[in-house]
């Protein structure tokens, strides 16, 4: 025959413990038997079976008359269980683990989440310091044995302004940050790319805020701010440039001498009838390609200039030519 539990000695309490002192009792054992924390499995049941029995007032009555609390076991169908009826002892955990069963702790533990998931604090951190926390009251007890999560750091982010010209032929800057977490200044040198753009961003990895728990440092992202310029400007790796011309050059045809951002020029072809607003393209002569090889285009865009004022000469030419042009501009 089975010898049968007790029940005071497993949890080391008198047999006139009060509840506090079972539970208390209970959560030193728990503590250090557990197996999460290195404890026999079978040994961390029988002391749950006798907090089980003990913590609870009816099942305790029973077992102190009884010498068990299985209601299959005693001799009178106490409780209105059929006789010989198959008995299931509901392990009841809400008081000290509140939600949980030793079936969820079970599987826990296969899952490598530890005897109470994902979502317990082990070790008592508040929510920001890393640990994850879920359920346990301030007078609960804590495991020593989960570790923290590595955190990689933030991400650090400033902005270098640059001229059109350190953009499209590229520069050297040194920058001056100052990093969360770090003592003092860090200088840092950024190359800058020829044919870098307005908004175009470098990043430096492990230059950010340190990680904590282990983790790694974040990154410094380096956001370049482009100045405008006098009469270039950019879109992407093509350059563009606004070139007035006279109603004469436009109407007739004309060759003009354009700049080029990197200080050579180029002579482009104004066709006769050109219109304002009409775009001009000079292949390879635009800013280097930061990714692959080879320049982008020169866009050459035509403004017609009306004069504000005509001497005698110019008007009467003008005055001749609209009485000779025929064109219906306007067909409405």
């Amino acid at each position: 025959m089975a010898t049968k539990p007790d029940y005071y000695k497993t949890l080391g309490v008198s047999h006139d413990a009060t509840k506090d002192q079972i539970k208390k009792a209970f959560r030193k054992l728990a503590r250090t038997n557990h197996p999460d924390a290195g404890g026999d499995e079978e040994k961390f049941k029988e002391i749950n079976e006798a907090y089980e029995v003990l913590s609870d007032d009816k099942k305790r009555a029973l077992y102190d008359q009884y010498g068990t609390a299985d209601q299959n076991q005693i001799p009178f169908n106490w409780g209105g269980g059929g006789a010989g009826g198959a008995r299931t002892v509901n392990v009841d955990f809400n008081d000290i683990f509140g939600n949980s069963s030793w079936a969820d702790i079970l599987d826990s533990i296969r899952r490598g989440d530890g005897v109470f998931g994902s979502d317990w604090n082990f070790g008592g951190g508040s929510s920001g310091s890393g640990f994850r926390t879920s359920g346990f009251s301030s007078d609960g007890f804590t495991s020593p044995y989960r570790e923290p999560r590595p955190q990689k750091g933030k991400d650090l982010s400033v902005t270098i302004p640059i001229t059109f010209d350190e953009a499209y032929n590229g520069a050297h800057k040194r920058v001056t940050v100052r990093v969360p977490g770090r003592e003092g200044r860090e200088k840092l040198d950024v190359n800058i790319p020829a044919g870098a753009v307005d908004g175009g961003r470098l990043r430096f990895r492990g230059k950010g805020c340190p990680g904590e728990n282990g983790g790694a440092a974040g990154d410094l992202l380096v956001t370049t701010k482009v100045e405008p310029h006098p009469y270039f400007s950019r879109d992407g790796a093509d350059v563009i440039v606004d070139v007035p011309v006279s109603i004469a050059e436009a109407a007739l045809g004309a060759s003009i001498v354009v700049p080029v951002p990197d200080g050579t020029k180029v002579r482009v072809k104004v066709p006769a009838g050109t219109q304002s607003g009409t775009t001009l393209k000079v292949r390879g002569k635009g800013a280097p390609q930061v990714k692959g090889s080879g320049r982008g285009d020169l866009r050459i865009k035509i403004d017609v200039k009306v004069p504000k004022a005509l001497s005698g000469k110019q008007r009467a030419a003008l005055e001749t030519f609209e009485q000779e042009d025929t064109t219906n501009l306007r067909s409405w």
